[in-house]
């Protein structure tokens, strides 16, 4: 007897575990009034401690919890109703400490969904916005103030810090990949401010899309951020040559770094899922450039594992003149 009611109140805990990580919020959205009948602009902003998604069909949406505590909704303001297949849609993430991203988009009268990950403990605010139709200057449609900047933690003239617009960089490209290549899976191999003249609010990089098995393309990728408000100007993803930064092929021979990074970055993607993640993307990488480390690559890179993201620090040691690996280290942060 005392074992079938132990029995049973294991089975209900696991089930009420269960109700609370799939517990889900319904929200309706607040149509504000001058919207334009060819394009459109919703802008969400939610509280998550833990990981959570929002879903997006119409002029509803759903705040599911996947894990942490129960999320909760701060606004949903939409100049109109998403259509079942909206065109040019863009995502951008305007705030939030941890990881928000596009895993779905809303093809073929399905629904939008954007998965929040906040690593840290205690609850944060975190907003996105959404815009669709013909144009290319996001959020204007929303009357009154800046409508870039979310009511919450980064408003009031506060700019945006480098990891913040690499972080709205990488959230553009994705849905770009997206768009294009649907299933692909992204790995960003370096993504970095651009400092060359005139281009400080610039961020460049490399990234590999992977569209099935053994069929790795790797893009370069830039965008234009407006630091004061998170907004993305503009975002270019374009293929680049078969092979070309590969060892011994193309520019690759013209640089040894560029050849010791390469190894050193797929050093780290083993050591990195070897403990169980994935989707590991490489926010910095380069030569260590202090006295007697010139055979050093460091950087720093993230990675997902259970519902939540990682950030780590990295150092390899390389050998230049053939690209090995002598050792590796990654730390998390």
């Amino acid at each position: 007897m005392q074992m079938r009611l132990w029995t049973v109140g294991v089975a209900a805990t696991v089930f009420m575990i269960g109700l609370a990580n799939g517990q889900t919020l319904q929200r309706r959205a607040n149509v504000t009034a001058g919207g334009s009948p060819d394009r459109g602009e919703c802008r969400i902003e939610v509280t998550v401690d833990g990981a959570a998604e929002v879903e997006i069909r119409g002029g509803n949406a759903t705040l599911r919890n996947l894990s942490g505590q129960t999320p909760q909704w701060r606004r949903f303001d939409c100049t109109g109703t998403m259509p079942a297949n909206p065109a040019n849609l863009r995502f951008t993430g305007l705030d939030g400490r941890g990881r928000q991203e596009l895993v779905r988009g809303p093809q073929n009268g399905g629904a939008m969904v954007v998965r929040i990950q906040d690593p840290d403990g205690g609850a944060d605010g975190y907003a996105f916005a959404v815009t669709w139709g013909s144009g290319n200057q996001p959020y204007s449609n929303f009357p009154g103030g800046n409508p870039a900047q979310p009511s919450g933690r980064g408003g009031g003239g506060s700019r945006y810090t480098t990891e913040q617009a690499i972080r709205v960089c990488q959230d553009a490209i994705r849905q770009q990949v997206l768009d294009r290549y649907r299933n692909a899976s992204v790995a960003f191999r370096n993504t970095a401010l651009d400092n060359n003249p005139g281009r400080q609010d610039w961020i460049t990089g490399l990234l590999d899309i992977r569209r099935g098995y053994d069929r790795d393309e790797t893009h370069s990728f830039s965008c234009s951020v407006n630091f004061d408000t998170g907004a993305v100007r503009s975002a270019q993803l374009e293929p680049l040559e078969r092979d070309r930064y590969m060892p011994g092929y193309g520019d690759a021979r013209k640089s040894a770094a560029r050849i010791a990074m390469d190894s050193c970055q797929v050093s780290v993607e083993a050591n990195l899922y070897q403990r169980g993640y994935q989707h590991v993307d490489f926010l910095a990488i380069n030569v260590d450039n202090r006295p007697g480390r010139n055979d050093w690559i460091v950087g720093d890179a993230r990675a997902d594992i259970r519902n939540r993201s990682d950030s780590f620090t990295f150092s390899c040691s390389v050998d230049f003149r053939d690209g090995d690996v002598r050792s590796v280290d990654v730390r998390r942060r």
